[in-house]
């Protein structure tokens, strides 16, 4: 007993020092948060959304029968294919070929009784079953940019698709259900019969490049364009933004706490988001790159145009969704065209770093005139007699629009002429070297 109340003072005495602890910590305690990127889920989106399938898209289809090479560019007859895709039951897919050489690609692709899908960017697997049904439950995270079907397989195989990667050579094979070659059969090839003639010309591209025989007709569209302004894009994209003026004080940009900006390019009639701390060196898994460039438009409602997924490095982390007109990617070299994105990541968090795209939509019609192009066959001839050109490294060639604008830049002018591309970048063949187009009003 004699002890008590010397525990009673010793306890008090640790009840204040405790006290004193905790008070000091409150008044000195500076708080230390992790860096949250804002959401970019608008209430009101810019446009509307879209689903995978709506801009991951096939841009034309070949079928080989016996002889005679026809095929297509038109979404609607594309989509047709697409709708009867999605329901097979796709199985079994694996690597039949590591590094496949061009002849043996060609082969693949080009051999009688086989159709070719063909994609302007390499597609991850897992980016094509969630469009698809592959019922494997093992998806292998690689990329193609052709499907090939064979719709008269031998005696003693199951029905095949293949995927491939025109670059790398890589060829994966899968099996169908009979039934579904048969419904193909049925329903698409009789109406491939009647698509356009293609043909090719040997001295161009390591493979057999297929454009339409004939002329290709098209339209020469004027559209009247309406501005989505820079600062609906910083609300969306920003946390907070404030306006301010560039490093060079010449141009306004909003910018906000995290360092990001947006700034306005009224000579391209673009605007361009960077996120300076998520600058990364790191390689990017190429299906998580289309998804989360995807979900990162989506979420702002940045498709104000129809725009096709048109191919991606994920290496650097770079992937491009291409503006389309009438069934025809768009191009110019004045004007920005598509929609850019270097993703990136700061403190582990993965966030687009570089955002560049149109600020411009496209509102209606103004004037149209019918236009007819040179033959696809006397473009082969005129790209074939290039003397500056290394035609081998061809690796497409299509017929596209051609974008300038008006001198007060509310109306742009979509001419339609043939292209090629050469190690990524797209060049005009002009109707000089082609023989020249016809235009007529509408």
């Amino acid at each position: 007993m004699k002890y008590v109340e010397q525990i009673k003072s010793f306890a008090l005495l640790l009840l204040i020092l405790l006290s004193l602890a905790l008070t000091f910590t409150i008044w000195t305690f500076t708080p230390t948060h992790d860096t949250i990127e804002p959401s970019t889920t608008v209430d009101e989106p810019i446009a509307e959304t879209k689903n995978t399938e709506e801009v991951v898209r096939p841009v034309k289809l070949l079928f080989h029968n016996k002889d005679e090479a026809t095929g297509t560019i038109e979404q609607d007859n594309i989509q047709t294919l697409i709708d009867a895709l999605e329901l097979w039951e796709i199985q079994d897919v694996r690597v039949v070929q590591e590094e496949a050489p061009p002849d043996t690609l060609e082969s693949y692709m080009h051999s009688s009784n086989r159709a070719v899908i063909y994609y302007p960017g390499l597609v991850p697997f897992p980016v094509f079953d969630s469009i698809t049904n592959i019922v494997d439950t093992a998806i292998p995270e690689s990329s193609f940019d052709r499907i090939v079907i064979e719709w008269e397989a031998p005696a003693n195989d199951r029905p095949a698709l293949y995927f491939i990667n025109t670059l790398s050579g890589r060829i994966y094979k899968a099996a169908i259900p009979a039934e579904d070659l048969r419904q193909f059969q049925a329903e698409i090839l009789s109406e491939a019969a009647e698509y356009e003639q293609y043909v090719t010309n040997d001295k161009i591209g390591e493979l057999p490049i297929y454009v339409q025989e004939g002329e290709f007709e098209g339209e020469s569209v004027n559209y009247y364009v309406d501005d989505t302004s820079t600062s609906l894009f910083a609300e969306a994209l920003l946390d907070s933004p404030e306006l301010g003026l560039s490093a060079d004080l010449t141009t306004q940009e909003y910018m906000d706490d995290t360092g990001a900006f947006i700034r306005e390019n009224s000579g391209t009639k673009s605007i361009s988001y960077i996120q300076p701390k998520a600058e990364t060196t790191d390689p990017a898994i190429p299906s998580d790159l289309l998804f989360d460039s995807f979900g990162y438009i989506n979420a702002h409602g940045g498709w104000t145009d129809k725009y096709f997924y048109a191919g991606m490095n994920s290496v650097t982390q770079q992937i491009k969704y291409q503006l389309y007109v009438a069934d025809l990617p768009v191009f110019s070299t004045t004007t920005t065209t598509s929609l850019d994105i270097t993703w990136g990541s700061d403190s582990g968090e993965e966030q687009a770093y570089s955002y560049i795209r149109p600020m411009y939509q496209l509102d209606y019609e103004l004037e149209k005139r019918t236009a007819v192009l040179a033959s696809g066959k006397n473009v082969l001839n005129a790209l074939g007699q290039l003397d500056d050109q290394d035609l081998s490294a061809v690796t497409d060639i299509t017929p596209a629009y051609k974008l300038t604008r008006s001198e007060g830049n509310s109306v742009m002018i979509f001419e339609p002429a043939w292209y090629f591309r050469i190690n990524g970048v797209w060049t005009e063949l002009t109707s000089e070297l082609t023989g020249g187009s016809i235009l007529g009003l509408e």
